[in-house]
């Protein structure tokens, strides 16, 4: 690294992490999607690693001792089973897919590459080393630098190119974790899920599109923690999509689906996921595509899907 871009990432390090600006959405220029879409619907599958020996996401929440066999093979069953049942549906559907990979996934799970990598359409959203041991908070600029450029190393060495987004796993983060992020090369993130539109976040080194995650919309909320059976998962992501594409003139619309393997590709949710799908779908005004393909557009390129 050369003395300027050293004393940059120095600059950047110590900048205080500061939320974007309040904007209210009636006060902003209309936003428009391709084909006059109300909503830009981007749904994304979690392929996560976690590392045994360590707790991670828990299906029942007494059975965490080590060693953790139950919520462990759980989690587990997502890439083993449920992933594939998941890139079927998507597939019978002809729908695209942003992927939000844990990177150390490229390792432990070839296959699933393969598959990811045999979809053209399909965006990889980073997402980490890993989903339990590989956390920023608290980590040095330094060692929190070296942590992502692992991250950006091990999905390059898959894919032959870094992806050009990144969200932070479990939102662990430091006061520096996005001027990183920047620094790094990454050039969207989905970690600030303050709003229906992505916008530009200014920051001291640059600025970095988010494009708004959404924990209401994520089947951990509704299966683990609100506990919603399936239909009633599927009658939510469809209320929820509904009242965005009401609310989707002149100003246009983006809404993220959060899917886990381990959740939603098991057998008693499936049909639910392909019952909200169908349902945006058969929807005229909707664009259905990746979080890659929002970046583009904010950002001047064209979005074919």
């Amino acid at each position: 690294m050369s003395p300027a871009r050293r004393r940059g990432s120095t600059e950047a390090s110590r900048r205080r992490m500061v939320p974007p600006p309040y904007s209210a959405i009636v006060d902003r220029p209309p936003l428009s999607w391709p084909d006059g879409a109300r909503v830009a619907v981007w749904p994304m599958l979690a392929i996560e690693h976690f590392v045994w020996g360590k707790p991670g996401t828990a299906i029942q929440p007494l059975l965490v001792q080590h060693p953790e066999v139950a919520n462990w093979a759980w989690r587990d069953y997502g890439n083993r089973v449920g992933v594939w049942r998941l890139f079927d549906l998507f597939d019978e559907l002809d729908l695209p897919l942003t992927v939000c990979l844990s990177a150390e996934a490229c390792q432990h799970y070839p296959r699933i590459i393969d598959a990811i990598k045999a979809h053209p359409r399909w965006a990889v959203l980073l997402h980490g080393l890993n989903n339990n041991t590989a956390g920023h908070r608290g980590l040095s600029p330094r060692a929190e630098r070296e942590l992502v450029e692992r991250a950006l190393d091990m999905t390059r060495a898959a894919f032959g190119r870094v992806p050009p987004g990144f969200m932070v796993p479990n939102w662990s983060m430091t006061e520096a974790t996005f001027e990183i992020l920047l620094e790094a090369g990454v050039r969207y993130t989905t970690d600030w899920m303050n709003d229906d539109q992505p916008y530009w976040y200014e920051l001291g080194g640059g600025r970095l599109l988010n494009v708004p995650y959404n924990l209401e919309t994520n089947d951990y909320t509704l299966v683990l923690t609100a506990r919603l059976p399936g239909p009633e998962l599927a009658r939510a992501v469809i209320d929820h999509f509904d009242q965005l594409w009401r609310d989707g003139e002149p100003h246009g619309r983006a809404m993220a689906i959060g899917i886990h393997s381990f959740i939603s590709g098991q057998p008693l949710r499936a049909r639910y996921v392909r019952e909200y799908l169908q349902h945006m779908r058969a929807k005229g005004r909707t664009w259905l595509t990746t979080s890659d393909a929002i970046y583009k557009r904010m950002a001047g390129g064209t979005a074919a899907s």
